[in-house]
């Protein structure tokens, strides 16, 4: 059984409430993760991809803005790798061009000279700590987001693994059931045909010409159901 206790705070989180969160699908059946207000707009953005793509802007619009997460999350999505002002500065100074390429351009020649100058204007320094500095804003997940990794878990154990307990028991509750209605039907059977006069082994006749049945016929039947 998977436990995600201790992922979840006790205490309430810190930071400005946020309302421009939406609920974080998991997978086509529509589990959920949902980002109540409880959790900070720091928090909602932290743990975006979008975030985690471009962290130098990530980091700089929530110090310098009061977007809601879900407005910086957008902007993030549609707007070039934002470079540090280290960086900025160094490919100034060091690159005759620099002035005239677009921001796009810009953030692939920065990464192009960090790769091949062992990252000599700060380039991955820079996103590294953007990175850091967005973990740190992150909170404990809430009950509900608890519950919702653990069905999550849960449901790809039974996807993968037919003796999963909850699989075993889905097999063990069919056959219960397929037991209970053949048993059922049979007993009806036995009704219909002792109505019409004929005696079944087991049966009683009593003296009035009634034909009953043995007692419980349903559950002695539901016992000698093959499987």
């Amino acid at each position: 059984m998977f436990d995600f206790s201790h992922l979840s705070g006790k205490t309430k989180t810190k930071g400005e409430s946020d309302n421009g969160n939406a609920p974080l699908k998991l997978d086509s059946d529509d589990t959920q993760i949902t980002r109540p207000k409880q959790h900070s707009r720091g928090h909602n953005v932290a743990v975006s991809t979008e975030a985690k793509d471009n962290p130098v802007l990530a980091v700089r619009l929530l110090k310098e803005t009061e977007l809601s997460s879900k407005k910086i999350k957008l902007k993030l999505a549609s707007s070039p790798a934002a470079l540090s002002v280290f960086t900025m500065k160094f490919m100034e100074e060091n690159d005759p061009t620099w002035e005239f390429q677009d921001d796009e351009e810009k953030a692939h020649t920065a990464l192009m000279f960090s790769t091949q100058n062992r990252d000599a204007n700060g380039y991955i320094a820079a996103k590294t700590s953007a990175l850091k500095a967005l973990k740190k804003m992150e909170e404990p997940l809430t009950g509900d987001e608890v519950k919702a990794l653990a069905s999550m878990a849960s449901k790809m154990q039974n996807d993968y693994d037919p003796m999963s307990p909850e699989n075993v028991r889905a097999r063990r509750k069919a056959d219960e059931e397929y037991q209970e209605e053949v048993a059922q039907a049979a007993a009806r059977r036995n009704d219909r045909i002792r109505a019409s006069g004929v005696s079944l082994p087991g049966d009683t006749r009593r003296v009035n010409g009634k034909i009953e049945g043995p007692v419980r016929e349903a559950e002695l039947l539901k016992s000698q159901v093959p499987l």
